[in-house]
């Protein structure tokens, strides 16, 4: 196990939080999110794009510190948390998919995916279970 932080692992939390800014973001203004998915914005709705928003808040500031960190133990849960995340929130998006307009269904699905490969290729490089691809 390589105990420094990668530079492909830095790369991914900064990609992670970036797009983690935007949607946490989006997701604490759901009046403007919901007609984006193609969706008819509700109460409920609303209520609970805000809750997704603020885990995604607790999630983009994890990649902030894991970007900050200098050692692997320190971040590694933090790559397992995204990684279960990351494939329930596929799962979840591939279920639901019709009920998304296709422009944002087929966004969310690539970011999902994305962010997925780019955790599962940082776990592995961490682990030295692949080579280093930077």
């Amino acid at each position: 196990m390589v105990e420094e932080i990668q530079k492909f692992t830095k790369i991914t939390f900064i990609i992670h939080f970036v797009i983690g800014i935007i949607l946490t973001v989006l997701f604490f203004i759901p009046e403007i999110t919901v007609p984006i998915y193609g969706m008819t914005y509700t109460d409920e709705i609303g209520a609970i794009l805000m809750i997704l928003g603020a885990s995604g808040a607790g999630l983009t500031v994890s990649s902030l510190c894991g970007f900050l960190a200098k050692e692997w133990k320190e971040v590694k849960i933090v790559i397992i948390a995204e990684l279960v995340w990351l494939a329930t929130g596929l799962i979840a998006a591939i279920i639901n998919f019709a009920v998304f307009n296709i422009g944002m269904g087929v966004v969310t699905l690539i970011i999902f995916i994305v962010l997925l490969v780019l955790f599962v290729l940082t776990f592995l490089q961490q682990e030295e279970k692949m080579k280093p691809l930077l």
